[in-house]
Formats: C-alpha cells, sequence, structure tokens
C-alpha cells in the first residue's frame, strides 16, 4: 500500500550491556561459529516491559527533536512480545502497564497487544499505515516492543540453531506530521502452510496445567523437517520475503540499488543470508549484520534498533531510503519503506551500544576466535539457511 502524509515522529531503542559469546559459551558448545555471532544484549534485572518503556521515553524525546512544540499523545498503542518469559505476569496487560508509565492520560483509543511474533512491529507498521489512512480522527500510533530471553526457559544461544537471542526494546511513534522520516509503502503475506514449523510434534499445554518446561524450537523445527520437504520451506520464505519487497519498490517506483540501507532480522550470518541476502540480491554491508551480529535476535524489535543505530551515528541523511523487512513465525513477511527527513545530532546521545566496527567484514572476526569451525551437528535444524535463487535487480 502506497502511503499519503503518514510520518515517523520519533524512536527509540533499549538495550543491555553486550556480553561477548566467548564469555557465554567459552567450549564453543552452544553456538555455531557460522551463526558470526560475536556478542549479544543482556539486560541482567530487566523486564520485557520495563526495556519497552524505556525505548518509547525515548521515541517521546527523539520526536520532541524535529522542532515541534508538542509531544505526540497517541490514542492507539500496539505492543508486542514474543513469548511468556517477555511478558512479565499472565492474564495481564503489558501495554497498558507501558502506557501509564509514560504518564499518557486516559483518552479516546485502545491499548493491546500484536502477536505476529518477531513480525510484529514491522507488521504493526502495516497495521498502523492502514489505521491512519482509514481513520481521519486518529493523530498518532504509538508501537512498543520489549524482549527478554534467559536459561533455563530460553536459553540466549541454544534454544533455536543459527540465531542467538539478544534482550531489548524499542518503540515508534507514527503520525500525521513531519518528523525523523516519510513512511512512503507498507506490504505484508502470510503464508499459514508453514505455521508448524514452529510447533513440530509439541501438544498444546492442557487448561489447568501448572507446568512451565523449557523452550526448545530447534528440536520443533527438526521434527517438522523430517516430515517435509526442506526445499519447499526454502522456497515459501522466497516467496513471502520477495513479494513484500517487491510490491513496495513497485508501488514506489525505488529501485533496489536506490536503498541506502535495507534492515533485516538479526539472525546468525548463515541463516540471513539462506534467508534474506540471497533471495534479495543483497550484500552483508547494505544490512546491519555487523551490528546485528553484536546485539543478537530480540524478537520483533531488529529493525527500530537499527533505524535509531543509524540515526544516532548519522548514517543516513535526509533524503535516504531505507527499507525495513519483518520476518515472523506462522509465517508472515512485512516490508516498509522509509524516506529520511530529519537526523537530530541530540540522537547521538540515544545510539545502541556496539564494541567493535559495524560497517563492514573488516573486523568481524573480533571476538570470535573460532570462526570457521563450523558445528555439523546443527545442520538439520539449519536447512532453511541453505542458499535459495539466484541473485535479483530491479
Amino acid at each position: 500500500m502506497r502511503c499519503s502524509d503518514i510520518h515517523l515522529l520519533g524512536a527509540g531503542a533499549a538495550l543491555g550491556k553486550l556480553v561477548p559469546v566467548t564469555e557465554l559459551d567459552p567450549e564453543g558448545t552452544k553456538l555455531d561459529p557460522a551463526t558470526g555471532q560475536r556478542s549479544i544484549s543482556i539486560a541482567a534485572g530487566a523486564s520485557g516491559p520495563q526495556l519497552a518503556i524505556d525505548a518509547a521515553r525515548q521515541a517521546l524525546v527523539t520526536s520532541a527533536m524535529t522542532g515541534q512544540n508538542t509531544l505526540p499523545n497517541p490514542r492507539f498503542h500496539l505492543h508486542a512480545a514474543i513469548w511468556r518469559g517477555s511478558r512479565g505476569i499472565d492474564f495481564w496487560s503489558r501495554a497498558s502497564y507501558v502506557h501509564r508509565a509514560l504518564g499518557l492520560p486516559p483518552d479516546s483509543g485502545i491499548t493491546t497487544e500484536l502477536n505476529g511474533m518477531s513480525n510484529s512491529i514491522i507488521g504493526g507498521l502495516d497495521v498502523t499505515a492502514r489505521l491512519l489512512s482509514g481513520s481521519p480522527d486518529l493523530d498518532s500510533v504509538l508501537l512498543t516492543g520489549g524482549e527478554v530471553f534467559g536459561a533455563p526457559a530460553f536459553d540466549h544461544l541454544s534454544t533455536q540453531a543459527g540465531i542467538a537471542y539478544g534482550d531489548g526494546g524499542s518503540a515508534a511513534i507514527i503520525g500525521r506530521r513531519p518528523g525523523l522520516a516519510q513512511l512512503l509503502a507498507v506490504s505484508s503475506w502470510k503464508d499459514p502452510t508453514l505455521e508448524g514449523l514452529h510447533r513440530g510434534h509439541a501438544r498444546m499445554i492442557p487448561p489447568g496445567s501448572i507446568e512451565v518446561g523449557t523452550e526448545d524450537v530447534g528440536a520443533r523445527m527438526t521434527e517438522y523437517l523430517h516430515a517435509h520437504d526442506a526445499q519447499s520451506v526454502i522456497t515459501r520464505n522466497t516467496v513471502g520475503v520477495t513479494r513484500v519487497v517487491d510490491h513496495v519498490l513497485q508501488e514506489t517506483g525505488v529501485g533496489l540499488a536506490d536503498l541506502t540501507w535495507v534492515l533485516l532480522p538479526h539472525y546468525g550470518h548463515a541463516l540471513l543470508a539462506g534467508q534474506c541476502l540471497t533471495p534479495l540480491g543483497l550484500t552483508p554491508e547494505r544490512t546491519l549484520q555487523f551490528a546485528g551480529d553484536q546485539w543478537g535476535h530480540i524478537g520483533p524489535n531488529d529493525q527500530l534498533i537499527g533505524l535509531v543505530h543509524l540515526l544516532a551515528r548519522r548514517a543516513v541523511q535526509p533524503g535516504d531510503l531505507v527499507l525495513l523487512v519483518g520476518i515472523g513465525v506462522g509465517m508472515t513477511w512485512s516490508c516498509a519503506l522509509l524516506r529520511i527527513s530529519h537526523v537530530p545530532a541530540e540522537m547521538h546521545a540515544h545510539a545502541p551500544p556496539l564494541r567493535w566496527p559495524w560497517r563492514t567484514s573488516d573486523d568481524q572476526d573480533a571476538g570470535h576466535p573460532n570462526r570457521g569451525q563450523a558445528n555439523t551437528s546443527r545442520q538439520t535444524q539449519e536447512v532453511i539457511a541453505q542458499p535459495a535463487p539466484p541473485q535479483r535487480s530491479h
């Protein structure tokens, strides 16, 4: 969908301490070095909702950096958290908790949650654009997300092969007045035939159960892949990710070469190549691969954290085009195209942390002495990371 007069007013990101993988896994038994992961964000003692609050406060602050005299008061608030450990309390409203903590007053509208898994925020941009386009009485929408993981229930490094998970939060305020960037177009695609990929043979937890258990996403994926053609999974992912990107580029008349950055999920290097880079015909240097391998995959928050990073470190300038691509369990794919409008110098104070250079692969071996010693025992779980079709052009 082509967007008209819809803008990113403010954005924020909240991360923990960046801990080297070599400290977390000194024996190298949890994470395949082919992921290229150097460190992950660990927010010890923080909750998912608190990280979302921290990011949302930044979003409100940055919205005031574009010369506007009044702060936005979003009447719609969509919150995301992809697993139980990030939700804080069951039978409770995380969105309302975040909204209240921001000091936002009672008003018409709603605070609610999205469950597009790791596509909740970028998919949420699609939902938000459609809400604003069809609701002239709605001025702005707040999107927030917050994730915290941890052993034994959800080990940052070993729960899913090919991905190291990190802790963090993100927020965006979308509205009608000019701000940090203009939202030019959005697109989404769904393929529920892949729902079983992350379910495997797992049973539904029965009502009344008090069991908690651990998450073993890799085992569920292996169960599915033993019963289904792995190539069909690769093909269906390629269809999803290319459809949403092609649709947005065609709607706006923009070519792939016109994009300054493409912000993708922070998967490990091998999985990122198979699911995104190869299908889209991108090189790692067009993405934040070498920042993501310092932060980890923070669920639906990766792309907004990356956008705050680019703005805060002045790696974009007005007029630059930035494409955000989300992928979620289920499976769903979403895409949003932004044109940068304003890069406030004050945003430097909100730059997400880094331990190493992030622009190229020149220094990617830093902090990762075992690079190249692949762990073949995980190849079955990483089958969807294998190269798909040849590179594309626009």
